[in-house]
């Protein structure tokens, strides 16, 4: 057998389980959020942090959430950070949480619900597509 066989082989392996891990996480994100409450959340903060690579310092900004589930207050701070801050202070974000868990708090948003699944599409797609793409070629299918 081959390198390339081998080589190509193994990226439609991977290419083929990332897509479906991608696709699970897409319908498992998709549920969330039609079976969520969906609600207003207000900014009440941008909180600073630092963050230092090859190119120095820079400042980058977390929103600080506040939004009220009957009659009590949570706070919730997404895992996103951004320079300039994503949203002003008093600025209103939709959120949605899980009924049994209202701990668990996605802002509704293409990015904010399905980031991990467009990764691993990201990722995947081309793996497999390539993977296919040598087979089909090697197999004169195409």
């Amino acid at each position: 057998m081959k390198m390339a066989t081998i080589l190509h082989g193994i990226l439609l392996l991977i290419g083929t389980v990332l897509l479906l891990l991608g696709l699970a996480l897409f319908f498992s994100a998709r549920k969330f959020r039609d079976k969520g409450i969906k609600t207003q959340a207000t900014v009440i903060d941008n909180i600073p942090s630092r963050s230092t690579d090859n190119h120095g310092t820079s400042q980058l900004y977390t929103p600080l959430l506040e939004y009220s589930i009957g009659g009590k207050t949570f706070t919730y701070t997404p895992n996103s950070r951004s320079n300039p801050p994503a949203y002003d202070i008093g600025e209103k974000v939709p959120i949605v949480y899980r009924p049994d868990n209202h701990h668990d708090v996605r802002i509704v948003g293409y990015w904010g619900i399905y980031l991990g699944s467009n990764i691993l599409f990201a990722f995947g797609l081309p793996m497999f597509l390539i993977g296919l793409g040598y087979f089909l070629f090697k197999y004169g299918i195409i």
